[in-house]
């Protein structure tokens, strides 16, 4: 009997002292990037999962009762979620914690937006270098939470570095087979410039940053003109992004004799379906390369 009861509190004692970290991710590329480093020790859930535009996004009843259960809340920053991020500061005084990523950057890495240089272009996940940084606030902040798997945290981020690196070395490989004249991309939002700066891509977008940008006539005009002129065979959706932009600037270079082809679906502002090979940072960043590979390839 002594030993059933000892085996009994043993039992209990290990399953007391477990607990998993909860994290509120606003992203579902941000959540891939926590699961990477917490592995089972962490419980995550995604505010703005695969084909939400997280520019035009507000949060719903279901997300504050959502961060209320939280431990950590780990978003983007650079003011990718918008009004949102004034939310993350009120739960501060409720000891829930946060972090944003993007905004421990050092500025000498980001893509100034504005002639002032106080705004930069959030779309941080697409220069695998800054994410490999953006991994490692997220590793560090979890490590100071949870002493108890701070070695795992730190082991599985080592490894999460690795795939990245990688990663990295077959982008290159990939893009540097594209000829040169050839490395230009046109997409629905200027979604992919930290692609573009890293791989020597020029990337062009019908809207801004953001979605919410209007698109003028004139830039439309503009572009069609650029598309002609340069011979672009290719235009690219976005999986966030409503189709009717490139259809617009289909017609507006098919105006001028001119015939521009879908070079298939990129994932900007989120990633694939979960359960997916796109369901996972790597997936979905093999994908696009694969995707601008056979759309620009001459």
């Amino acid at each position: 009997m002594r030993r059933i009861i000892f085996i009994i509190l043993s039992v209990l004692l290990v399953s007391s002292s477990f607990s998993q970290l909860n994290v509120v991710c606003t992203t579902d590329i941000l959540a891939d990037a926590v699961k990477n480093i917490g592995g089972e020790a962490v419980n995550v859930s995604v505010l703005m999962g695969s084909g939400i535009d997280p520019h035009s996004y507000r949060a719903s009843i279901g997300d504050v009762r959502a961060i209320f259960g939280a431990d950590l809340i780990v978003y983007s920053g650079l003011h990718l979620e918008g009004k949102m991020t004034d939310l993350f500061a009120k739960f501060e005084k409720l000891h829930i914690q946060s972090i944003g990523v993007g905004d421990l950057l050092d500025e000498s890495e980001l893509i100034v937006l504005s002639d002032k240089g106080d705004l930069h272009d959030p779309h941080i996940w697409f220069s695998i270098a800054i994410w490999k940084r953006c991994s490692a606030f997220i590793a560090e902040k979890m490590i100071e939470m949870d002493e108890v798997n701070a070695d795992d945290y730190r082991v599985n981020l080592d490894q999460f570095i690795v795939e990245l690196d990688k990663l990295d070395w077959e982008t290159k490989k990939k893009i540097s087979e594209i000829p040169e004249s050839a490395r230009v991309m046109i997409t629905a939002h200027d979604a992919f410039n930290y692609l573009g700066r890293d791989y020597g891509i020029e990337v062009k977008g019908l809207q801004g940053v953001s979605t919410a940008s209007e698109i003028a006539a004139t830039d439309l005009i503009v572009l069609a003109e650029f598309i002609v002129e340069n011979q672009i065979p290719a235009v690219f959706l976005e999986n966030s992004v409503p189709m009717r932009n490139i259809e617009a600037l289909i017609e507006a270079v098919r105006a001028k004799g001119y015939e521009l082809k879908l070079g298939g679906e990129l994932f900007a502002d989120s990633m694939g379906t979960p359960g997916t090979k796109e369901g996972t940072y790597i997936g979905m960043f093999e994908h696009n390369i694969a995707t601008i590979y056979n759309g620009l390839k001459e």
